[in-house]
């Protein structure tokens, strides 16, 4: 079997080195925020000669979407490491070696590390860089440890709990790879008498808060609308528990449920105000978009949020699982259309000056060649030097 360390990188046509990355995803569901990532850095970085291919669980809608940039699909997916599955992992790490040595990529990006995937040992025992996305807990014992390189960040609070642990030296912040082009043709401008609608779009999981949006949608004093938009409202027991308290409170005639909506501006035209009161987050695409499109945002003082609403400023932030504070902000919105403006021309203003999706691409272009560099200069095998000291392989 050839090294796929030993290839050449490919070129574009003209001469110029196109960079080759596979990026594993845990998921290919297009209503999440770092799945749509996935997709518009591989439309960002297809001008700067990066060509990805996505494995994973991939349906066919990530693949369309896929293709449309320019990438490829693999449907393979990790297996994380297990003491007592490891003639399993060990014939995952040989299937991987295989698809690394055919499709030869310069760098293996992991969307989500987990727990020594299969994929990362693979890459690692070829002198394939490695770069991870930097959130979640750390684990001393977790193999990965010595297997990733470079751990990316949109935000400081997303990578949190590693900045503070001995990874803290391999975390960057990259910044957003929003799109505003995707959120554009809207027109604040209200034309009838209806109440303020309140706008959520997002998943439909207990760490959105919903559960606590509904309360104080309920507290509310100000007449106002609610929609909530996202996922599958018939799937799961979460949005029944949504459901059941909506029907309970007697509040279901002025609460629209609708499932995901592909068309996010459309929604965001309809809607007066954006609401976000997540108990958990990093920094959120759908603050980004519903700022770009003027609508004030209230969200929970949690996460990346704060690095993206300035209260009084740009948006209103209350304290996570605060029903009572959620309500005052959303009532004080819902009776100031004056406010509401004032916010909303601040919110896309900060969004125009500051998300910059090109800048964001380039960077990840950098830090993947840097990468390519380092592993040249300084070649690693399965345990090469790291700053850690071997994984207590216990799991």
């Amino acid at each position: 079997m050839s090294d796929p360390r030993n290839a050449p990188l490919a070129t574009d046509g003209h001469g110029i080195n196109e960079l080759q990355v596979l990026m594993e995803l845990s998921s290919s569901d297009l209503r999440i925020g770092a799945v749509n990532d996935a997709i518009d850095l591989a439309a960002l970085a297809r001008p700067l000669g990066v060509r990805f291919t996505f494995a994973g669980p991939l349906d066919d809608n990530f693949a369309a979407a896929a293709t449309r940039h320019e990438a490829t699909v693999l449907r393979a997916t990790s297996r994380v490491f297990s003491r007592r599955g490891f003639p399993l992992y060990a014939l995952d790490v040989a299937r991987w070696l295989e698809r690394l040595a055919r499709h030869r990529p310069d760098v293996v990006h992991m969307n989500y590390n987990g727990y020594g995937p299969s994929l990362a040992c693979a890459a690692r025992m070829c002198g394939i860089p490695i770069a991870g996305r930097a959130s979640g807990a750390f684990i001393e014992s977790n193999p990965s440890n010595h297997w990733i390189d470079t751990l990316l960040a949109n935000c400081a609070p997303q990578a949190g709990e590693l900045l503070a642990s001995p990874l803290a030296s391999r975390v960057v912040i990259t910044g957003d790879l929003f799109r505003p082009a995707r959120i554009s043709g809207i027109d604040r401008r209200r034309i009838d008498m209806r109440a303020p609608r309140i706008l959520f779009l997002g998943q439909l999981v207990e760490r959105k808060g919903l559960h606590v949006l509904v309360e104080a949608f309920v507290r509310m004093v100000v007449d106002a609308e609610l929609w909530i938009v996202g996922g599958d409202w018939n799937v799961g027991e979460y949005p029944a528990r949504i459901r059941r308290a909506i029907d309970s409170l007697g509040i279901a005639s002025r609460v629209t449920l609708l499932n995901h909506r592909d068309n996010v501006a459309e929604l965001l035209q309809q809607a007066d105000i954006f609401v976000l009161p997540s108990l958990s987050e990093a920094r959120p695409r759908s603050i980004l978009e519903a700022m770009l499109a003027e609508l004030p945002v209230v969200a929970s003082d949690v996460g990346g949020i704060p690095t993206v609403i300035e209260d009084e400023t740009t948006g209103l932030l209350v304290p996570p699982a605060d029903a009572a504070g959620l309500a005052d902000a959303l009532d004080r919105l819902a009776a100031s259309e004056a406010t509401r403006i004032q916010l909303g021309r601040a919110g896309r203003r900060y969004v125009e000056q500051e998300c910059r999706p090109e800048r964001t691409a380039r960077k990840y272009v950098d830090i993947y060649r840097a990468m390519i560099e380092d592993a040249r200069q300084a070649p690693r095998g399965l345990y090469g030097a790291r700053p850690l000291s071997r994984p207590r392989l216990t799991r």
